[in-house]
């Protein structure tokens, strides 16, 4: 399983199907993350709904990297670096500085066991309108 952190700070045209998160994609779009989206907690995921961007969507992935091969350094190592790198890749996306966008942020990445038992080193970066209220079409280069 991989976590994902609803608040940052603290797809192709698909057919509406299950998709693993392993297998995002930048671009790609989906909904079903957003239990708990206002608590500032963290949840285990492991499915997204993928969708269309054309489609009424909640996330759009905008950055995917691999952390350091490395022994497990803690969950607090890897929220920092996954949140480093997804701020960094804001504005290459979107078009302005995470500072200034009215969008929000969030990202998947590697739990413990996901990180040992699997060699997870994944993270997975996506926007998202601001409640996460259902946006049409891709948020790339909108400079929101």
């Amino acid at each position: 399983m991989k976590w994902i952190l609803i608040s940052m700070l603290g797809i192709v045209v698909l057919a509406a199907c299950e998709g693993n998160v392993y297998s995002l994609k930048v671009g790609d779009c989906y909904n079903g993350v957003t239990t708990d989206k206002y608590s500032g907690e963290t949840m285990e995921v492991t499915d997204v709904e993928l969708i269309s961007c054309d489609e009424p969507h909640e996330s759009e992935v905008y950055a995917i990297f691999d952390l350091p091969d490395s022994d497990w350094k803690g969950s607090d190592y890897v929220y920092e670096q996954a949140g480093i790198f997804c701020l960094d890749s804001f504005e290459a996306f979107v078009g302005v500085e995470y500072a200034l966008s009215t969008l929000g942020a969030d990202f998947i990445y590697p739990t413990e066991d996901s990180w040992k038992d699997m060699g997870d080193r994944l993270v997975q970066c996506s926007i998202y309108q601001e409640s996460y209220v259902k946006v049409s079409g891709s948020l790339r280069g909108s400079r929101r």
